[in-house]
């Protein structure tokens, strides 16, 4: 699916959402059904009957454009055994490979890191190679499959990371612009669940507003997020302990 078909996807189920109708739209736009229903199929839509639109449905322009990137990037991205452990053995291939898929161009990524152009074509070569992109003219990169990247946990990146994960995110002193909350609870399985699934739908919104920022250039920070829950108890808490 193109772009543009995605974008009109997303426009016409945020029309619905707000229960508008086809008729509606006509009747604030001044125009006939028949022709609302023809603008909202063509290709050639021009940004200034795009903007009406969204003006009389009370519609953000870019709340649009992000629900159509969702709806692309929802899909989550897994590499094969082989692939992940091609990068964990290499951690500057890694990186690039991380670089490219947060946007930047190989051109960009030899401009702003200490890579050389003959050492950024090698791994471009490699990760053709390794069926991570395709490479065309000009280093022009596409990736293979567009989603959101995730290394299986047991893989060789998942583990090399959540070690360093173990290691360095807790060990540091949070500020009182960071964020960190911790809670003992008595839960049940089946509400764990549902809050997983929860906690999963947060990320996914947190890495598509990443990745809107990311492509309309907003100033941002490097930021660790993590999500966890498991059983836990305090070590006091188990110093007195039940009878049998």
């Amino acid at each position: 699916m193109s772009q543009i078909d995605q974008f009109l996807n997303s426009l016409k189920r945020s029309l619905k959402a707000k229960n508008i109708l086809y008729r509606d739209l006509a009747k604030a736009l001044g125009l006939s059904e028949s022709s609302v229903k023809r603008i909202l199929s063509n290709k050639s839509l021009s940004l200034e009957r795009l903007e009406e639109i969204c003006r009389v449905a009370d519609l953000s322009f870019s709340e649009v454009v992000k629900s159509a990137n969702l709806e692309e990037a929802s899909q989550v991205v897994t590499l094969t055994d082989e692939q992940e452990k091609a990068l964990a053995e290499n951690a500057r291939l890694l990186h690039y490979y991380m670089m490219l898929q947060e946007g930047k161009t190989p051109q960009k990524i030899e401009r702003e890191y200490q890579i050389t152009s003959s050492e950024s074509k090698k791994y471009l070569f490699q990760l053709d190679r390794l069926n991570l992109i395709e490479l065309h003219p000009r280093d022009k990169v596409k990736f293979k499959r567009q989603g959101f990247l995730r290394f299986h946990r047991d893989g060789p990146v998942g583990k090399a990371l959540f070690e360093q994960t173990k290691a360095s995110y807790l060990n540091y002193d949070f500020r009182t612009e960071d964020y960190i909350r911790f809670s003992l609870l008595k839960i049940s399985p089946p509400s764990l669940a549902k809050y997983k699934t929860k906690l999963e739908r947060i990320l996914i919104e947190m890495q598509e507003e990443a990745r809107f920022e990311s492509e309309h250039n907003v100033s941002v920070v490097d930021t660790g997020l993590l999500l966890a829950f498991r059983p836990w108890q305090y070590s006091y808490m188990g110093a007195i302990k039940k009878k049998e």
